[in-house]
């Protein structure tokens, strides 16, 4: 088929015009060394944003306070008027937002260790996992319980304002914001990439330049999947091809690390009938153990204490004009709400290859209702999905039963269900060990009820 021309379905409408008025963002997680300064250079270099706002939100009163710091040195520099200022409360932060962008993790590193712990314990440290399995589940239980306050503020200081997610884990976070307040959101994670620009690992497996190529891909976040991939210049398939290098090409050029996710490409595909679109280490949080695969013994938050130490001096030192501000750059993330937010704002067409939003049936093989990740189109101040070609019938069942973890994990962190949670651990492909899976979910809720009051 030719995707290029998408059937759109339904949509999402932008906040109510502010008659020329500043733009409002505020960012949630402002301390972060990734994530926040992508948001910068977006807001002042890229966009170059005039009278409008940004509020930095975070906790960690010294770090907010050095990134607001270069971002005032940064605009003062660019001649950029955008007005920058960072708090501690949220609150005070939210009155007249117009997007409010999540990117934090409640005591990431320090509660995954936790959860490490206990799973280590009971044999299940593969478990351990940021988006899937049993430790995705108990910190999805405390990113959602994070968002529902922040919610409940939106709605209270800024009911209009349109919520963009990239707190982990993503879906089941955007699936508890639309069924359980009145704020509209999407979710943002560009893993299917493979790279911040745009697909480019794909493409160059068969020898092409990634901007001589047109991929679609869609599913679930961290779970999508190849659906078209054609030449630009020429309209020819190329899927074809892929798959054929994929099942028996010649890899030699290949690095070992690439051969290994090859190989699981390979298995996977013949498994599934369809090509993994992100790391193979991502999707494989959604399945079942595999001895080929890398599962983290360690925190999956960006660096370690030392690390963050470090960036925070760096910080600084950019904030006091004692060091050059494009440093702050160099590690950015690959997500950019702020464009979506600017073309949805000005009425802009944007064509979008990712973004996780309703299905609204673009996925015809998933309710209609479900949070999916597919290539969405930006008109008129709406957002809307594509059409995607329909998965192998074996893919789409699995998908369905891991959106079905997503929708219920949503309804136990927000009513604090564990009649809920331990269903949840019967029907998770990714948890095997299901009687030790139930005593380890008992004991984390346990050790994280200052966190989790709901479930007491």
């Amino acid at each position: 088929m030719d995707f290029t021309i998408p059937i759109i379905i339904g949509g999402c409408s932008q906040p109510a015009d502010k008659g020329g008025l500043a733009l409002k963002f505020v960012l949630i997680g402002g301390g972060s060394f990734v994530f926040a300064p992508t948001v910068l250079e977006d807001i002042i270099v890229k966009h170059k944003l005039a009278n409008d706002e940004l509020v930095l939100v975070d906790l960690n009163a010294e770090a907010v306070e050095a990134m607001s710091g270069a971002a005032q040195r940064i605009a003062k520099e660019m001649g950029v008027s955008v007005d920058i200022s960072a708090v501690t409360d949220r609150r005070s932060a939210l009155s007249g937002a117009d997007y409010v962008i999540v990117s934090a993790s409640p005591q990431g590193a320090r509660r995954w260790k936790m959860d490490f712990d206990i799973l280590h314990e009971f044999g299940m440290a593969d478990q351990a996992r940021e988006c899937g399995g049993l430790g995705g589940l108990l910190n999805a239980f405390r990113s959602i319980t994070m968002l529902m306050e922040i919610c409940r503020d939106i709605e209270e200081l800024c009911p209009g304002a349109i919520l963009l997610d990239v707190t982990n884990p993503m879906p089941r976070v955007v699936t508890a914001i639309d069924r359980y307040t009145s704020i509209r959101s999407a979710g943002f994670c560009n893993i299917a990439y493979q790279g911040p620009n745009g697909y480019a690992f794909l493409p160059r497996l068969i020898g092409k330049a990634p901007d001589e190529v047109e991929i679609l891909t869609g599913g679930l976040n961290h779970f999508a999947w190849v659906l078209a991939m054609k030449d630009k210049r020429t309209g020819e398939d190329l899927l074809p091809i892929l798959t054929d290098y994929i099942r028996q090409g010649d890899w030699s050029a290949q690095s070992e690390g690439k051969h290994r996710e090859l190989r699981v490409m390979r298995r996977w595909l013949d498994t599934y009938g369809a090509i993994v679109a992100g790391a193979v280490d991502h999707h494989a949080e959604y399945l079942p153990v595999q001895d080929d695969i890398h599962y983290t013994t360690t925190p999956p938050y960006h660096g370690t204490e030392e690390e963050r130490k470090r960036r925070l001096e760096e910080l600084q030192a950019v904030a006091t004009s004692q060091r050059d501000w494009a440093d702050l750059f160099h590690h950015g993330s690959w997500e950019h709400p702020v464009d979506i937010a600017l073309a949805l704002y000005r009425g802009e067409v944007k064509s979008v290859d990712i973004l996780n939003v309703r299905n609204q049936g673009a996925i015809r093989q998933l309710p209609t209702e479900r949070i999916v990740e597919v290539p969405i189109l930006i008109s008129n101040g709406l957002w809307t999905p594509v059409s995607l070609p329909d998965f192998p019938q074996g893919l789409a069942d699995l998908c369905r039963v891991i959106s079905d973890v997503f929708e219920l994990t949503a309804e136990s962190a927000v009513n604090g269900d564990r009649l809920i949670a331990h269903k949840i651990v019967d029907l998770d492909p990714a948890i095997t060990d299901k009687k030790n899976a139930h005593m380890a979910l008992d004991r984390m809720l346990e050790i994280h009820a200052d966190m989790l009051p709901q479930f007491c």
